[in-house]
C-alpha cells in the first residue's frame, strides 16, 4: 500500500504528537516522584530531630542528678577553703615509733606504754581505729555479697574550727533508706578522731544502718594537727536513699 504525501505528513505529525505527549507525561511523573521523595526526607528529619531532643532531655536529667564523683565532696563549714600541699600522713604505728625514738629515758618509754596518761589515750585510740577498720571490712564484705547494685552518692561536710581534713573517707553503704546523720566528734592534737557519737537532735533519721556507717567512717577521719587538744566538732553525712 502506497501512501501519498498527505498521509505521510499526517502519520509523521501523529507520531510526533504522541512522542511529545509521552515525554510530557514522563516529566509529570518524575516531578511527582521527586516531590514525594522530598516529603519523605522531611519526615525522616523530623524523626531524627525528635530523637535528638529526647537525647538532650535525657542528658539534662542526668546532669541534674548529682554524680558519684561530684556529690562525694567534703566541705569544712567552719572555715574557708585552704590551698597547699598537706604534710604526709603518718599511721598510728609510725607516730608511736617517733615518740619512742624521741624518748631519752626509760621513764618516758614506760609512760608511753603505761595504762595512764597519754599512753593510755594512744592505746585507746589505736583500739578504736582498729575496731572501726574491722567494721569497715564487715561492711565491705556485706556490700560484696549483696547481689543488688546500689548506686548511691553521699555528701559529706564537717565543722571543725581552724582545721582542714587530711582524710575523710566517703561511706560506701548498702542501706535502703536515706537521710541526714550528724556525728559529734572529738579530735586530738594529732588530728585523729578519738570519739564519735550520733547527734540525735540534728539528725533527721536514726536508722541503725546509717548511724553505724556514719560512726564507722567518722572514726577513720583524719585532720591536720593543732595545738588544741580534744577539740569538738561535727561531721554531717547526707545519705541518698533508694
Amino acid at each position: 500500500m502506497k501512501l501519498n504525501r498527505s498521509q505521510l505528513s499526517f502519520l509523521i505529525t501523529f507520531f510526533s504528537m504522541s512522542l511529545m505527549v509521552l515525554a510530557l507525561y514522563n516529566i509529570h511523573l518524575g516531578a511527582k516522584e521527586q516531590e514525594e521523595y522530598i516529603i519523605e526526607l522531611t519526615l525522616l528529619d523530623d524523626e531524627e530531630l525528635e530523637k535528638l531532643l529526647e537525647e538532650e532531655n535525657k542528658a539534662n536529667k542526668e546532669l541534674d542528678q548529682p554524680s558519684q564523683s561530684k556529690s562525694n565532696l567534703a566541705v569544712n563549714e567552719a572555715s574557708k577553703p585552704s590551698f597547699g600541699n598537706p604534710e604526709p600522713l603518718k599511721t598510728l604505728e609510725e607516730l608511736k615509733e617517733d615518740l619512742e625514738s624521741s624518748s631519752t629515758s626509760d621513764e618516758e618509754t614506760d609512760f608511753l606504754n603505761s595504762t595512764t596518761g597519754y599512753g593510755a589515750n594512744l592505746q585507746k585510740l589505736a583500739k578504736q581505729r582498729e575496731e572501726a577498720k574491722q567494721k569497715l571490712g564487715e561492711l565491705e564484705a556485706k556490700k560484696t555479697k549483696n547481689t543488688s547494685n546500689f548506686k548511691r552518692s553521699t555528701t559529706v561536710s564537717y565543722s571543725l574550727v581552724d582545721r582542714n581534713h587530711y582524710d575523710l573517707p566517703i561511706p560506701v553503704y548498702t542501706c535502703i533508706e536515706g537521710g541526714k546523720i550528724v556525728i559529734n566528734i572529738l579530735v586530738d592534737r594529732s588530728g585523729y578522731v578519738i570519739e564519735a557519737e550520733v547527734n540525735k537532735k540534728s539528725s533527721n533519721t536514726l536508722n541503725g544502718c546509717l548511724v553505724e556507717n556514719a560512726i564507722t567512717y567518722a572514726l577513720l577521719a583524719r585532720f591536720n594537727p593543732s595545738d588544741v587538744d580534744n577539740q569538738k566538732g561535727t561531721i554531717t553525712y547526707l545519705f541518698q536513699g533508694k
